[in-house]
Parts: structure tokens; C-alpha cells; sequence
């Protein structure tokens, strides 16, 4: 008798150590699966500076997230945020599917790139899509064995996305994001994978951000600048040939005085510089 309770005895103490050192790495497992899940998912690099979580609470925030860009892609960045806050529900730590009561991204910095086969964030969107569905069956099977997740509420609140494109010509347009909230991902079936989770949030993204670009018009955009470049194009052959005029007639003066009025009044001009802002 005395055997058995010393082996059980043990076996508590053996759980204990395990449940404590579960608790105390926490951060480190935290930031090390964000890394992991995010880069495979998204085909792109992701990394967290730091991930501070309560073991008391379940109270905490992740620092630092960065998000580079698929391949072809000429800026640094597709999502950066300084801090996202989140509370755990801490029992469920140890369990299969651990639940996330809140996480709240406060503004993320998001650079949409467009270039002619679409956009980055739609790329990383078929990306996670592309993971999911016909991912190999080694990563499928990784996640699939893995710790799932319950989040109660998602927010990303006050959004800015720096728009970049070939035709703006290294220029950026900044806009305004709407909030966006979901709620009990994972839920209804016991828990999402982190691809799923990530896939539910992409998705939401890219809708808000596609919806937002719009207003900015870049096929309009286009178009001026198309105008812009055959007007020069016309302006310098016109100026080109009065010149050559003028210089063979002597009159070199009403030659500046013409091509200073022509550049003044060309309405394509004026619409580059609205558009520009210089």
C-alpha cells in the first residue's frame, strides 16, 4: 500500500514539475509557435520580439510582430504592429484546445503593394489558402496534431494601410481602415488549427483593405498618368520642332516666353500635381 502511494505521490510530482514548466516558458512557447505557424502559413517571414503572458490571469501582450512580403515583392513589410493584447483562458493551457477570450490589435500598419498580378495581401491570402488545401501531408499532419484554438473575440481597431503601386511612382497613398471584430472562431467545431485561425483573419482583412483601396481609384490614377506621359511626350515634340523653328528665325526669347505658357497651361500638368501632391 505504502508503494502505491509512493508511486502516485511521485507521478503528482512528476505532473506538477511538468504543469510548472509549461507556465513558466509560456512566453517562449507563445512566440516560438507565432513564428513557426506564421512563416509556414503565410510563405513569408514572421517574426515577435517578445510575448509577456501572465500565469496567473491569462492577461498579456505580444510585441514586435513583423510580416514580410512574398517573394516579388519591393517593400519591406506587408503587416507590422508595435503590441497586441490578449487574455488566456490560463486552464486551458495544458489542454488540447486552448481558448483565447480576447485579442485586440490596436493600429497595425498594413503596406498594400499592387503590382500587375495582384497584391501582396492577396498573395499571402492564397498562400494560407494553398497551405490548407493542398499543403503536403507532413505539414498537414503537423498541424493537425498540434494544439488547436477557441478565440472568443478578435479585434484589429483603428487600421492604416500606406498603399504603394508601380504607377504612383514611388509615391504612397495612406488610408483608413474600419474596425473589424470577430467573434468565437473556432467555436462551433472545438477549435481551429492555426492556419485556419489565420485564414478566418486574412480573409476579413483583405476584404476590409480591397474595399478600402477602391475608393482610391488607381485605374483612374492610371489613366492621369498615362496622360501625363503622352502630353510630355507631345509637349516635347511640339516644343522640340518650335524650337527648331525659332532658333533657325533667331527668336530665342519668344521661344521661352511660348514654352513657359505651354507648360503653364497644360491641364495634364495640373492634374499630376493633384494627384501627387507637388
Amino acid at each position: 500500500m505504502k508503494r502505491v502511494i509512493s508511486i502516485g505521490g511521485g507521478l503528482l510530482v512528476l505532473v506538477a514539475i511538468a504543469v510548472f514548466f509549461v507556465y513558466s516558458s509560456l512566453d517562449t512557447i507563445i512566440t516560438r509557435a507565432v513564428e513557426k505557424y506564421g512563416s509556414e502559413i503565410t510563405q513569408t517571414k514572421v517574426t515577435l520580439k517578445e510575448t509577456k503572458i501572465s500565469p496567473t490571469d491569462g492577461k498579456g501582450a505580444l510585441r514586435g510582430f513583423r510580416m514580410t512580403n512574398p517573394a516579388n515583392f519591393k517593400t519591406d513589410s506587408s503587416v507590422e504592429f508595435d503590441e497586441i493584447s490578449m487574455v488566456l483562458d490560463i486552464k486551458t493551457v495544458t489542454e488540447d484546445t486552448i481558448v483565447v477570450k480576447d485579442i485586440t490589435i490596436s493600429g497595425p500598419r498594413i503596406t498594400y503593394e499592387h503590382s500587375s498580378g495582384g497584391s501582396n495581401i492577396d498573395v499571402i491570402k492564397k498562400n494560407i489558402d494553398s497551405y490548407l488545401g493542398t499543403g503536403s501531408s507532413e505539414k498537414k499532419s503537423s498541424e493537425g496534431s498540434g494544439k488547436k484554438l477557441i478565440v472568443e473575440k478578435l479585434s484589429i481597431l483603428n487600421g492604416k494601410a500606406n498603399v504603394s503601386a508601380a504607377i504612383l511612382q514611388g509615391k504612397t497613398m495612406s488610408v483608413d481602415l474600419p474596425n473589424i471584430v470577430l467573434k468565437d472562431i473556432g467555436k462551433s467545431k472545438g477549435g481551429a488549427t492555426p492556419g485556419e485561425v489565420a485564414s478566418k483573419v486574412m480573409a476579413a482583412l483583405q476584404k476590409n483593405i480591397n474595399g478600402s483601396v477602391k475608393h482610391l481609384n488607381l485605374d483612374q490614377a492610371k489613366e492621369m498618368v498615362g496622360a501625363v506621359v503622352s502630353g510630355a511626350k507631345d509637349m516635347l515634340e511640339k516644343s522640340t520642332s518650335g524650337a527648331k523653328d525659332m532658333l533657325e528665325k533667331g527668336a530665342t526669347k519668344d521661344l521661352i516666353e511660348n514654352s513657359k505658357d505651354l507648360i503653364e497651361k497644360n491641364p495634364v500638368g495640373d492634374a499630376v500635381k493633384g494627384l501627387f501632391g507637388n
